[in-house]
Order: C-alpha cells, then structure tokens, then sequence
C-alpha cells in the first residue's frame, strides 16, 4: 500500500491560551485548526482531548468511533479518498483508536494514562492496544505521556520510536497555562512495531500572531509524518 501521512495533536479541550487576546474564542480555535489541517493536509488526523465535539475539516470524515480517555474524547479523521476504502474501526476503550487500511496498516491515535506514577497503566494500555491491533503492522501515535525510562521496557515489546526532532510540549516557550510549570518534554510522539517506517517527522511549534498576541492553539504541539510498510 502507499505511504500514509499523519499528523497527531492533543487540543487541550479547545480551551483559549492565556496568552491569546481577550476576544479569542473557541470558534477562533476551531478555525484556526481547520486552516492548519488544510495547509499540512495530512491524510490521516489523529486528535485527543476533546471537549464532545469535533473540529471540522471538509476535506476529511471521522471514522465511526469518539470514545472517552482519562481527559477528552478521542477521534480520527481520514481523508476522504481514503476514507472511501472503508477502513476498519476498533477501540480499546479509555485509550485509543485503532484504524485499520486495507487490512495491512493498523494506526492507533492514543491518549495514554499521565503522570509520573502512570507507567505501570500505559505499559499495560500499550500491550492491550498491540494485542487488540487487526493488522502485525501498527503505528502508535497520540499522547502517548510516556517518560525517558519507559523506553526500554517498549523496545524490549518489540516498539520502535525515535523522539521527535524537538519537544512537543514546551511550557518554557508556550505559556498556555500562565501558572503551570516551565519544562519541555515529547509527550506526543509515535512507537511502531516491526516492518513498519515512520519518515519525515515534524514537530509543528510555530506560535499565532493575532492583535500583537503570541500564542499557541494548545499546550501541545501537533506532530506530523509518514508511515510506510516495509
């Protein structure tokens, strides 16, 4: 099959960034999302923490699923073309998403368990999403809130994952949330089994200049790509 591009972000509920102008509202989110999806215009959108309602795109439907994580809702949205080759839908409740094409690539658009003491749940919710994929060939990609030491338990799963070529979460730069803490890490990234490739990854942190404001569209960074079968 031909390579799929993607791009994964958390929306952070579609709140307003303390940083935006005071008029800024959620309208103004939605929009701005819309004219991102159409200037990357990726063929398959991976999105977390939603506030029960999806952003619209015209070029792209969502698949048949908008289950719950921890914080938000779940939804993946595939390119109409695509999305014409009927792809399957299966969801590994409170965590993912798994969309599976043409019976040979599985992506999986994740919300993992947070926080530090979470390693235990999103090493669990990782096998469970390995075990539920329809296709040996899966990406994971999505909020994935794993930490540096987590890493060697999913190589040893059989996951591979390069971090992304910069953070995507960086409260140093994106003042989101005024009183939140100053660190950078690579909470949203992507893992894929075995015979599968990811290229061409981009971390897209370039803020919004709106009335002499600066300001992000979430605390997260979206993150794009490309994945293959090799």
């Amino acid at each position: 099959m031909n390579p799929i591009t993607f791009l994964t972000w958390n929306l952070a509920m579609l709140h307003r960034s303390d940083a935006a102008p005071a008029q800024w509202q959620q309208e103004d989110t939605e929009a701005a999302f819309r004219t991102v999806m159409l200037d990357v215009d990726p063929d398959v959108i991976l999105l977390q923490e939603l506030p029960g309602l999806v952003p619209f795109v015209e070029t792209h439907g969502m698949v048949r699923a908008n289950p719950r994580s921890h914080s938000g809702n779940l939804a993946t949205l595939v390119r109409h073309d695509l999305l014409a080759s009927q792809p399957s839908t299966l969801v590994v409740p409170g965590c993912a998403i798994l969309t599976t094409f043409h019976e040979s690539l599985s992506i999986a658009n994740v919300h993992l368990a947070p926080g530090v003491g979470g390693t235990g749940d999103r090493l669990h919710q990782l096998a469970t999403i390995v075990e539920a994929s329809p296709s040996a060939c899966l990406l994971i990609a999505g909020d994935t809130n794993t930490r540096v030491d987590e890493l060697a338990a999913l190589a040893e799963a059989g996951l591979h994952g390069a971090p992304p070529p910069r953070p995507t979460w960086d409260s140093k730069k994106n003042r989101f949330n005024a009183g939140g803490p100053r660190f950078t890490a690579y909470f949203t990234r992507w893992f894929a089994s075995p015979g599968v490739e990811v290229s061409d990854v981009r971390v897209l942190d370039s803020a919004l200049s709106v009335d002499g404001h600066r300001f992000h569209l979430s605390d997260h960074y979206p993150l794009t790509g490309t994945v293959r079968i090799v």
